[in-house]
């Protein structure tokens, strides 16, 4: 029988378990880099407070880590800067008034964000998987190769938690609540618009009392939240809509005239099309001074990321079919929003990250292994693998997902 909630029992526990096995992978990947330093350019130029803190808290301060660390400490001063929303830079910045490092102060929040998202999910898995289950699904969102981003100065974990507390809310009839936590999830990434459908599912009214009638209206919250960043973009740069147009400009990010299904079909056609041109050019030499060829590196990434949407889709139906429809909207709604704007070089850029926070399909592939241990020992050493690999790389400023 499933325990209550409560210190006694060990709410905690599932905190303490996501923070000491990202804690694990991020002591593993410093040490690579004290075993073989970076050279050059690909240092990150981030300080913590000596060398050895240096080292560690900058072993995935690269890519949009920097971009966030930048906003935290000089604002929006570019267009480009735009396209990543301000909630978490925000907190950066507060947070390393303490800590007197903005990277220091990024990681702590990612790291403390991470394990109250651990709490939540256990909250929302355990009446539908049992205590085990539960259990699991905490295990697969700590042990996902891209989950590196929880010691990372990137907003994924932040997203995460706000995510998760918003729908848990939702489930528990908690509007208000919900309302809030959903728009600061927007505030910190535009995909938390993917929560509204399956808000509106979980807080429908139940009656016809104006108290009733009301329950859903605090899902008003987050489009508002994306009309305040926008009227504060307005009111900065010129243009509400400089975070599409940055996305459109620098990331060569388009939308097709069929929304979503032109993404999906985008996706589709990439995928075949770097698999024949691998089966084509495996058998080939090495790629000479350049090591592997660059158009085989992007070639295996379709076909990867294409694997990865299809899988997410088919977790997806078993989300909406085993779990209920509120867990089965938010997830299309996630995927929907990033086929929405596929990048014209790589359909699926950043998918497999996006995809940390769509917490139903790890929640619907924990019920899928829950009684087939084998499976379920497979899919944890997979991940576990694919973990360690992409955490090594992502600190070496190699780009992973």
């Amino acid at each position: 029988m499933d325990q209550p909630d409560g210190l006694s029992s060990g709410r905690l526990r599932p905190a303490r378990t996501l923070i000491l096995i990202r804690v694990a992978f991020w002591a593993g990947a410093a040490m690579a880099l004290l075993w073989a330093p970076l050279r050059g350019a690909q240092v990150p130029p981030f300080r913590a407070y000596e060398a050895r803190t240096d080292l560690l808290f900058g072993t995935f301060a690269h890519w949009d880590a920097q971009w966030f660390l930048h906003i935290a400490a000089n604002g929006y001063d570019s267009r480009q800067s735009t396209s990543f929303f301000p909630l978490y830079p925000l907190l950066v910045h507060a947070v390393g008034w303490v800590t007197r490092s903005d990277v220091v102060a990024g990681v702590l929040i990612s790291l403390v964000a991470a394990g109250a998202a651990a709490v939540a999910l256990v909250r929302i898995a355990r009446p539908l998987l049992g205590t085990d289950g539960a259990r699991d699904v905490v295990l697969l969102v700590a042990l996902y190769p891209l989950a590196l981003v929880f010691t990372a100065p990137q907003s994924d974990a932040l997203f995460l938690a706000l995510a998760a507390w918003s729908f848990l809310l939702a489930q528990r009839g908690k509007g208000l609540g919900s309302g809030v936590l959903g728009a600061l999830a927007v505030a910190t990434r535009l995909i938390g618009l993917a929560l509204v459908p399956a808000l509106l599912v979980l807080l429908w009214p139940r009656g016809r009392s104006v108290r009733a009638l009301a329950r859903p209206a605090p899902v008003l919250l987050l489009p508002l939240a994306l009309v305040a960043y926008m009227v504060y973009l307005h009111s900065h740069v010129g243009d509400a809509l400089a975070f599409q147009h940055a996305q459109q400009v620098f990331w060569l990010r388009e939308t097709p005239s069929t929304g979503p299904i032109g993404g999906f079909w985008e996706a589709l056609v990439r995928g075949y099309q770097g698999a024949a041109e691998l089966l084509r050019h495996l058998p080939r030499g090495g790629g000479g001074p350049g090591g592997y060829p660059w158009r085989d590196h992007i070639a295996a990434w379709n076909v990867l990321h294409l694997t990865l949407l299809l899988a997410s889709l088919w977790l997806t139906w078993v989300a909406w079919k085993r779990l209920g429809l509120a867990f089965g909207l938010y997830s299309l709604a996630t995927i929907a929003l990033v086929l929405l704007s596929p990048p014209r070089y790589f359909p699926l850029a950043s998918f497999p990250r996006y995809l940390l926070g769509d917490f139903p399909v790890f929640i619907a592939l924990a019920a899928l292994v829950r009684d087939r241990p084998r499976a379920r020992e497979v899919v944890l050493c997979a991940f576990a693998a694919a973990g360690a690999i992409a955490a090594v790389a992502y600190s070496r400023g190699v780009w992973v997902g």
